[in-house]
């Protein structure tokens, strides 16, 4: 599986379009501050074009996004 989070208007084929923004017509709305639905090793990559500077405002909710990132990513 391939995930492009926030996609906004941009949305790829092939990717899991996700946003949290239910206005985007994403493929799944998620807020990526919180736990991600998808199981650990499920995903093989991950598209953040100009994301991340919007989320975790504070230090600990951007590494929980990290580990979150981390958690979903196959190895390799």
């Amino acid at each position: 599986m391939n995930l492009n989070l926030g996609c906004g208007q941009n949305k790829i084929e092939g990717y899991l379009n996700v946003d949290r923004e239910p206005a985007a017509r994403p493929d799944a709305i998620v807020d990526l501050e919180g736990r991600w639905p998808w199981p650990d090793n499920s995903v093989d990559e991950v598209l953040a074009n100009h994301v991340l500077e919007h989320l975790g405002a504070e230090a600990k909710t951007f590494i929980g996004i990290m580990q979150e990132l981390y958690r979903v990513c196959r190895d390799g």
